[in-house]
This record gives C-alpha cells, structure tokens and sequence, in this order.
C-alpha cells in the first residue's frame, strides 16, 4: 500500500513542478533578473529531483545492482546506445522537410541574457530533469502494466503528456517533436528505466 501512495505522488512531481513555475513564480516577479530565474528554476527542478529518488530509492538502487554487476559493459553499450540516438535523431529530421522544422519566433519578449559564469548552474536542470521524466513516463506510467493492451493504451497516453511538458521547448512546432517520437517509440521497446 504504501508504495502505491509513492507511485501517486511519483506522478504529481513534474504537474507540481509545471504548476509551480507557471503559476507561483510571475506574481513574485523572479523572471525580472536572469539570475534569480534561474536559481528559482534550478531550486524548484532540484526539489522534485531529491523527492523523486526518496520515493524510488528502493528501485534505484535494486536497478543499481542490476546496472553494477557488469559496470564496464554497460557503460560501453550506455555510450553506443547514446551514439545510435543522436543518429537516429539526425536521420529522422533529415527525412523531414526542413521548412517544417523551423521554429515561429516566439511573442514572448527575449529575456535578458546571463553571465557566462551561470552557465554551469545552466546546465543543471538539463541533467536531472531527465532523470525525473523517465521515472514518471517510463517506470510509472508505461513500466507498472503488465498487459500489452494497456502498455500500448499507456504508450500513447505518456507520449502524449510528455509531449505537452515539451510544448514550449518545441515553440509549439509538433514536426520538431517527431524526432523524438520515434526515439521513444524506440526506448520503449527497451528493458531498462
């Protein structure tokens, strides 16, 4: 029982972490400067990243184990598999036209830039978001359901939430996500979280 309640609020951390910066952050003003948006983001995105590895410790570090027990291999075929998704990604928009690909500008006045020193703390939420993204999409959301009825209706359905977190990363141009459907659709034939 109590880790049903820990995949429920597994699933809440990315819609508590959307809501949290569209809704909380503009009436305290921390988009003014550069540097207090990014440290808001930055603490905001590191608080859903700490509670997601207190709700899933136990699976991570079960697949820790797993991941372990043949360290060297698995960080070469971890390196190969990497390689063979930034080819796949390349192919994949090479098939679409490219005036598909190009991004509206957007209305939203660009933000002042940051110091080059930010950039470290920049790079950050980059690193970890993913982190939660595949524990919410992959492990609660496709991984819990054993019938391949339910796998496929899930595979939609995930792919479809985390194609709306994406949204903006995208400007709104779904032709610019397709790319990246077809590596999920590929993960998801995977085994691993």
């Amino acid at each position: 029982m109590a880790s049903n309640k820990k995949h429920w609020w597994g699933l809440f951390i990315i819609p508590l972490e959307l809501l949290i910066g569209d809704c909380l952050f503009p009436p305290l003003h921390l988009g003014k400067s550069p540097e207090t948006a990014l440290l808001a983001s930055t603490l905001l995105f590191l608080t859903g990243f700490v509670a997601t590895i207190y709700l899933f410790h136990d699976f991570l570090r079960e697949q820790w184990h797993l991941y372990r027990s043949r360290l060297f291999l698995r960080l070469l075929m971890s390196i190969f598999l990497t390689a063979v998704a930034f080819l796949l990604l390349r192919v994949t928009r090479e098939m679409i036209p490219s005036e598909l690909l190009q991004l509206r500008a957007s209305t939203i006045p660009s933000p002042q830039t940051l110091n080059p020193s930010w950039t470290v703390l920049a790079a950050i939420i980059p690193f970890i978001a993913p982190f939660t993204e595949e524990l919410t999409f992959r492990y609660l959301l496709l991984g819990k359901f054993s019938s391949k009825f339910l796998r496929v209706i899930m595979l939609f359905i995930q792919g479809i939430l985390f194609g709306l977190i994406h949204w903006t990363t995208f400007n709104g141009n779904v032709y610019a996500m397709i790319p990246y459907m077809v590596l999920g659709c590929l993960l998801y034939t995977s085994r691993c979280v």
